[in-house]
């Protein structure tokens, strides 16, 4: 019977509460609990393997490495003090729509900081979308007025939390800049929150869009409610004589 029942399993694609089913049987302990529990069990094993899935396909995509929060080296001295990290990790600010700004020099970590945060969010089954600025205002630049078109922008404007990374890294164009801030716009009107990680100081961003006005609205729109993150670069430990 349980042999069956496993191949059933196997065969729904729910091989996660298969292999819970097999170790829970497994132990001679769970055979008097109530069955109620087994099926708590199977029903998290899954759900557990579903969010796996949903974060090793937001690091593929992205063509990112694997980051996790526990692997964030986080120091004061480092511009990321552990509470600041514990805060962010619980992804509040993402519910919240509200921005972070992380910038500092190559090297910094930065990427990984972002993709940490990206991953502790998907865990928490909060759409995330990852893109390099320059290869989003590309992409946006070369579809065509129309549908396709549309439904770019609408899925950016909708998505839980949008990571721009290499923000302000190099100089945009007026429609360039115009795209970014019909984004950042749309984004803010759903309550949406943006984590943008910069080479850059925000101080200087104003000097990568090619039109002020514009400009100054994008800028304006990233301080809204916003967290900003100045990382340094990890020293390394210093030997003993």
């Amino acid at each position: 019977m349980l042999t069956e029942t496993l191949k059933d399993l196997r065969a729904l694609r729910l091989g996660a509460m298969a292999a819970c089913l097999q170790e829970w049987m497994d132990q001679p302990g769970n055979h008097d609990r109530p069955s109620l529990e087994c099926v708590e069990a199977l029903v998290l094993a899954q759900k557990q393997d579903a969010a796996d899935h949903r974060v090793e396909r937001f690091f593929r995509e992205a063509d990112l490495p694997m980051a996790c929060v526990a692997d964030v080296r986080a120091t004061t001295q480092r511009g990321l003090p552990p509470r600041v990290l514990c805060q962010l990790a619980s992804c509040d600010w993402v519910r919240q729509g509200h921005q972070v700004v992380i910038m500092g020099p190559s090297g910094a970590g930065k990427t990984f900081v972002a993709s940490a945060l990206g991953r502790e969010a998907m865990l928490l089954k909060l759409g995330v979308t990852y893109w390099r600025t320059p290869d989003l205002l590309e992409t946006l630049g070369d579809t065509p007025a129309g549908a396709a078109r549309a439904k770019q922008f609408r899925s950016l404007s909708r998505v839980p939390l949008l990571i721009l990374d290499d923000f302000a890294a190099q100089k945009t164009t007026m429609s360039q800049g115009y795209d970014l801030l019909k984004v950042l716009d749309s984004r803010r009107r759903h309550g949406r929150a943006t984590l943008v990680v910069s080479p850059n100081h925000l101080q200087d961003w104003e000097t990568y869009l090619e039109d002020t006005t514009t400009a100054d609205a994008v800028c304006s729109r990233l301080a809204e409610r916003v967290q900003v993150i100045e990382l340094q670069r990890p020293k390394p430990p210093t030997r003993s004589a």
